[in-house]
């Protein structure tokens, strides 16, 4: 095999390889939103169906992301907004925010009604509480119900710190933690309203 046979071999392995690669970065490209969408779809979806209702458009579908801040790299933190509709209508919004629980971060979903601004309701998304103790906090209507109803000003604090919720006995760490979850989202909803609703 001579020099130039295999100059000649690196030039095709070099072009097949260039249009390989691309063709995966395109066909990546391309199916990125789909991908985006499913992965919204059997995550997030059961959680809006729970927090959502009496819309007739796919709220997944109508979603827009905005920045609602900075993480301790200096990283946007982007925020999904979800739209609930009713004949062309805004009903409500929905998003997720999150705070510490025992176990780790919570993650709580919760729609904020238009154009009254009450929270709607709350569903947990994510949490890594023990199943025994903050499992069922999370699982169970006691602490959801006490948020659905109040305005989006209201101190989502617990009574022991002045607010209005009441801590499940027992689980007040995964209580804190919703609690929490559901005040950064009211400051996300008050700070980035033009945002939201823009």
């Amino acid at each position: 095999m001579t020099v130039r046979d295999i100059i000649n071999m690196i030039v095709v392995l070099t072009v097949v390889s260039l249009v390989c690669g691309g063709g995966l970065a395109m066909v990546k490209m391309a199916t990125a939103e789909q991908v985006e969408y499913q992965k919204i779809k059997n995550v997030k979806e059961p959680a809006l169906k729970k927090i959502l209702s009496d819309y007739d458009n796919d709220p997944v579908s109508d979603r827009k992301t905005i920045i609602t801040g900075k993480d301790s790299k200096g990283k946007d933190i982007k925020t999904t907004i979800f739209y609930a509709k009713k004949g062309g209508k805004l009903i409500a919004v929905a998003f997720e925010a999150y705070g510490s629980g025992y176990g780790g971060p919570i993650g709580v979903v919760m729609s904020i009604n238009q154009p009254d601004e009450v929270l709607g309701a709350i569903a947990a998304t994510t949490n890594s509480e023990t199943p025994s103790v903050g499992g069922i906090v999370m699982a169970s209507s006691e602490l959801r119900d006490q948020y659905a109803g109040k305005p989006v000003d209201a101190n989502f604090g617990l009574n022991s710190a002045g607010g209005i919720i009441n801590a499940i006995s027992g689980a007040t760490m995964s209580s804190i933690g919703v609690s929490t979850a559901v005040k950064n989202g009211m400051e996300i909803y008050k700070k980035y309203k033009s945002d939201i609703l823009g």
